[in-house]
């Protein structure tokens, strides 16, 4: 096996920080990014959800989207499934981001134009220094890595705000999104554009970016999510 700079990086951290499956916690060997339990029993969203809207039921018929295409790797109901979001949106956990991106260029291989550039949806600056990363510029740049596709920074913007999505009903969401993501001064005109984020719900905040990527003259817009929650009436995530 030839050992790239990466791959010396992740063998050396394993003996300091051992290397552990992100839903289970278990430890995995140093090259591997989920342990084969749960490889086996997690629900690959991908394989299920409709590619237009992104939802396990669609959605395409009752709403009139922003974005193209769209990518979820995991099902945000399932329990493991949160504690590893938990783990990555709060520690930075990798191996959650990069396995979720090694899920969804697995499926966009052979039906999805290859994008010229990764937008992730950015996050506010105090939020961002409290918690140290943009987990969702994390899943980004493991997507760039296997796409061979640059990342994107200052495209869009977040006004800075201690209040969260979730705590709004889907009405809110949706209202409040028009307001909380300004676009930057970047020229997408007939680009392809990977939009991604952590979780998606209801999709108000990328169908929100990806309206303003295509203001900005995006021709097309493909969203990808590590996890996507399958709706209910009683859902309250983004």
């Amino acid at each position: 096996m030839e050992m790239t700079l990466d791959k010396i990086r992740l063998f050396a951290l394993d003996i300091l920080f051992p290397n552990r499956c992100p839903f289970c916690g278990s430890f995995i060997p140093w090259d591997e990014l989920c342990c084969g339990g749960c490889a086996e029993e997690i629900t690959h969203a991908n394989d299920v959800i409709c590619r237009g809207c992104g939802q396990a039921e669609c959605t395409c018929g009752k709403e009139n989207r922003a974005y193209d295409m769209a990518y979820a790797a995991f099902f945000f109901d399932e329990e493991r499934v949160r504690d590893a979001v938990y783990g990555f949106k709060h520690q930075g956990e990798p191996n959650f981001g990069e396995y979720a991106a090694e899920d969804i260029v697995r499926h966009m291989k052979g039906g999805t134009p290859k994008p010229d550039i990764i937008v992730p949806v950015p996050m506010g600056k105090k939020k961002r220094r409290r918690r140290g990363h943009n987990q969702a510029e994390l899943f980004g740049k493991s997507l760039g890595k296997r796409l061979g596709v640059p990342v994107g920074r200052g495209i869009l913007f977040t006004v800075d705000t201690d209040d969260e999505q979730h705590h709004h009903t889907e009405k809110e969401r949706r209202e409040r999104v028009r307001n909380l993501y300004r676009a930057g001064d970047a020229d997408l005109t007939g680009k392809t554009v990977l939009l991604c984020d952590d979780v998606m719900t209801t999709g108000a905040t990328l169908d929100r970016c990806a309206r303003l990527l295509k203001e900005m003259g995006a021709d097309t817009v493909i969203v990808a999510a590590c996890a996507v929650t399958r709706l209910t009436d009683k859902e309250p995530d983004r």
